[in-house]
């Protein structure tokens, strides 16, 4: 059974496929000279129509970037995503009531939170807002009750990924499987369907 890989920073192993992607990371927003989105979207250019997906970029109170940057090279991504027709991979930490806020200016296109270690309460209103969820290797830890509780209960749509995380993707579909109660071809069926149904074109 082919896996989908969301969202990783590693070499993509044999017979799993993860899109490509490309963005400037909300760590990385003061070190982009770019100071208009026009100057932004010239010089990314080709990069961004290789992309099968834009991300990950967002929003990030929790480090040391200013805040203004972030939300204006964020504010870039959204809208070329929305001129590409392209969904998001969305970096949020303690932001989720401002991306709410964005997504209701934003309804259109498909964003995903990837890396989601939240509650099912949150899951549920990103879910209500048009935003999907990612989870990733943080389900394999038996210490976080809340997200595996969350990824068990919820009845949405969602992906799985490695992200930047040395165990690979089977680790994550056993994971996940064993939580929900199923086997891993056919959470892998179900997955792939989600991802071909929103994301492939």
């Amino acid at each position: 059974m082919e896996l989908i890989d969301f969202h990783t920073h590693r070499k993509t192993a044999e017979g799993v496929v993860t899109p490509r992607s490309f963005a400037i990371h909300p760590w990385d927003a003061e070190k982009e000279e770019a100071t208009g989105i026009d100057e932004f979207r010239a010089k990314y250019r080709s990069r961004f129509d290789d992309a099968q997906l834009i991300g990950e970029c967002g929003l990030d109170k929790a480090c040391s970037v200013g805040w203004q940057r972030q939300q204006q090279l964020f504010l870039w991504h959204i809208a070329i995503a929305e001129e590409q027709q392209k969904p998001m991979v969305i970096h949020c930490v303690r932001a989720f009531n401002e991306l709410g806020a964005l997504r209701r200016q934003h309804p259109q296109g498909t964003w995903v939170v990837h890396g989601f270690t939240g509650s099912l309460q949150l899951a549920d209103q990103l879910f209500r807002q048009g935003i999907l969820v990612s989870f990733g290797a943080a389900l394999l830890d038996p210490r976080r009750a809340k997200v595996r509780e969350c990824l068990k209960d919820t009845p949405h749509p969602f992906l799985l990924e490695t992200d930047d995380s040395p165990c690979g993707i089977k680790a994550v579909y056993r994971a996940a499987a064993e939580i929900r109660k199923t086997t891993p071809d056919i959470l892998a069926s179900t997955i792939k369907q989600t991802y071909e149904t929103l994301f492939v074109n």
